[in-house]
């Protein structure tokens, strides 16, 4: 027998935001505080039990969805999402390194821009001094 839908139902609410929005649990916790449920926690953890929130994997899925962006940006991002330090390491060691990144982005942008601007946009891209350098073989006219 198929349940019927009740969309006044917390945990109804709730598991079809997670399924249509992959988040951490910081900002599963903040939907739930604005939505101002009862007993948030046990929501959370049957979404956890569930493998709805998982930090870990969140982070992992960022980073890759992310390799436009900079170590530090990436490492920002995940930790204003509640990401732990450990599980923002670990997803930033399963992507490719940061300057192959960048050289990868010099590459593409490289025809059509000079590279003081591929360098101010790599920078604004959250990309760390040394990968600008490997970039930049004689970088005595370039400020870093």
């Amino acid at each position: 027998m198929v349940q019927s839908y009740n969309e006044n139902d917390p945990r109804e609410i709730f598991f079809n935001y997670l399924f249509s929005h992959t988040c951490s649990r910081k900002q599963a916790e903040i939907f739930l505080m604005r939505k101002k449920f009862n007993e948030p926690e046990k929501l959370l953890r049957e979404a956890e039990y569930a493998g709805l929130i998982d930090d870990k994997a969140f982070a992992d899925l960022f980073a890759f969805g992310h390799l436009h962006w900079g170590d530090l940006k990436i490492f920002h991002e995940l930790a204003l999402r509640g990401i732990d330090k450990k599980n923002i390491n670990s997803a930033l060691k399963n992507i490719p390194d940061e300057q192959t990144r960048a050289r990868k982005l010099y590459n593409d942008w490289k025809n059509y821009l000079d590279i003081k601007k591929i360098i101010a946009r790599l920078r604004s891209r959250g990309f760390s001094n040394n990968s600008l350098r490997s970039i930049y073989n004689n970088g005595s006219d370039i400020n870093f």
